[in-house]
């Protein structure tokens, strides 16, 4: 498993939010038992609270792009992290940076266990 390739599976994770709402993508990318660290609240924990949050997740857009990202040398957890923005009828109303830690499932995909961000003053240039 290349670096690479859990880039692409988080490209792939924002693709389905574009396509399909962001709230179908985090459902689908998160591991059975997901943690979601949300500022100023106490972190989301389980499946069935995260598929209830995720479920009534409609209107503002929120799109990303992962900027790097490593795996462990046993290849089964790495993470990416990146910059974020969200848009309400077509303007950005928020930026910020995001981690996700990623874990190989058993047949062979990357879940997301945990994720996590954070608002910017203003927007996050690329390394």
């Amino acid at each position: 498993m290349s670096v690479q390739q859990l880039i692409e599976t988080d490209r792939a994770f924002n693709e389905m939010a574009q396509r399909e709402g962001t709230g179908k993508a985090f459902i689908a990318y998160a591991a059975e038992d997901p943690v979601l660290i949300r500022p100023g609240q106490m972190p989301l924990l389980g499946r069935g609270p995260f598929v209830e949050a995720f479920s009534q997740v409609k209107g503002a857009v929120l799109a990303w792009e992962p900027l790097r990202a490593d795996i462990a040398r046993s290849e089964d957890l790495g993470y990416t992290f990146g910059r974020y923005q969200v848009r309400e009828n077509g303007a950005v109303t928020a930026h910020g940076v995001y981690v996700s830690i990623w874990k190989k499932q058993p047949d062979g995909s990357w879940k997301f266990v945990l994720d996590g961000g954070g608002a910017t003053p203003e927007e996050v240039r690329a390394p």
